[in-house]
Order: structure tokens, then sequence, then C-alpha cells
């Protein structure tokens, strides 16, 4: 059982070769950029010559492109600042030696202010990205894309490095949440304009209370906080838009 790992990549440099090492594993590696102007090309040349260069097409569309060019039987789909961990490179290993299913869900740890967050509703988070080649692929959407399908879940984590910093968290909090918000729209999604207060007001009391955000310290306290007026500037913009 041969398999191969698909990443998508644009001004990675920070974090593409962190993920590729933890996929050396793998028989093939197939990097799909969008035009990159960083280093991320020249690190990814250390560990493949299988780069392609894809006119960005929106997040499911793009990973369907990278999932397309490999030869392998199965599928490791990765974003560029996700990072598989020793013991679940272990655990593929072992797995696909007599699979049990066509398809795996990975077990998604985020990485925030350095640490490893377990609480706040954060952890454990599943999604399908390891599966037979030419049976699943992800859905075409803008944003939240994923592979809908029954799978086994893998137990040990992938480790999500998504914001380097609070500033890197807000230069992505505008984008994500005006994709998400028109996402929404599109489906025909409405909401009234005391929703985003409540939303906020509830994921904060979910965050902090019920999940126990406070238990990862000051990094699980300011995601808990932050993600809570996410949630509410999304629906915010969703308001907007739909005027």
């Amino acid at each position: 059982m041969s398999l191969g790992c698909a990443i998508i990549t644009y001004n990675e440099e920070k974090n593409l070769e962190r993920t590729l090492k933890s996929v050396t594993f793998c028989d093939e590696i197939v990097i799909v950029d969008s035009g990159s102007t960083d280093r991320t090309l020249d690190i990814a040349k250390r560990y493949t010559d299988k780069i392609y260069i894809q006119k960005w097409l929106g997040y499911g569309k793009q990973k369907n492109v990278a999932i397309d060019k490999l030869s392998t039987d199965w599928v490791l789909s990765l974003d560029a600042d996700e990072v598989v961990s020793d013991g679940l490179r272990e655990e593929i290993i072992d797995e696909l030696k007599r699979p049990r299913s066509d398809a795996y869900a990975l077990n998604f740890q985020l990485v925030f202010m350095g640490k490893p967050l377990r609480f706040g509703g954060v952890y454990p988070d599943y999604h399908v990205r390891l599966f037979k080649k030419g049976l699943f692929w992800f859905e075409e959407n803008d944003v939240h894309e994923g592979v809908r399908t029954k799978a086994i879940k893998l137990k040990n984590p992938v480790y999500h490095f998504s914001y380097d910093s609070l500033e890197d968290y807000f230069e992505k909090f505008n984008k994500y949440t005006t994709l998400a918000a028109k996402s929404r729209l599109m489906r025909g999604k409405r909401v009234s304009k005391a929703y985003p207060f409540l939303r906020f007001g509830f994921d904060l009391f979910k965050r902090f209370i019920l999940k126990g955000a406070f238990l990862d310290g000051y990094p699980g306290c300011v995601y808990a906080l932050l993600s809570s007026y996410y949630a509410f500037v999304k629906y915010a913009k969703l308001v907007e838009l739909s005027k």
C-alpha cells in the first residue's frame, strides 16, 4: 500500500519545512502552490520534485488538484501548517498494513501561543484526511471544505500551527470571517440583528464554563475569547451582507 501526501501552499516559508519533515515516511509528496513569493518553493524542492503551480481555485478545488497529482494508493491531505505527530506516524504505518476502512479521520490539535490546546471545545477535532485515492474528494467550498464519509478515528494528533502570533491571527481573522459569512449567505442563511450578540455570549459561556478553556492557562483563555468574538463578527457580517 503506497501512501502519498498532498499539500497546498501559498507563502508558507515559516511553516512548510516543519510539515514536510513530519511526512517523510510517505512514498510520495505533492505540492500545489498558488503563486508564492517567499521561500516556499525553495523549501519544497528539498523534499520533493513533484511541485505544481496552480492559480488559486478555492480551498476544496485546490486540494483536489493536489490529490489528483498523486500516483499512490492512499492519500494523506495536509495543510502547510499541519504536522503529523510521531505517534500518528506510527499509527498510520501500522493501520495501512491491514486497513480496516477506506477512510480515516485524524485528530487535530491546535497549537496556540506555543501550547497545544486541550480544552475550550477545540480538542479533539476530527477531520477525514487519510483515504483511498479515487474514492473520496473534498467538497469544493471556499472555506470549511471537507471530505464527507464514515471513517475510523485515529488516536494520535496532527498538530495545527495555525497562527504565528496574535498579529497573524487578526490578519487571517478578517479574511475567514468574510468567507464564512458569504458561504452562509449563499446557502440562504439569515440571522437577526440580535443573533451575533447572543452567539458571542453563548460561545463565551460554552468555551469558558462548559469546556474549561481556563484549564489551558493564558493561551486557552485568549483563544476562547478570540474564538467567541470570531463568531460574533462572522454573523455580524452576515447581517450586513443580507441587507
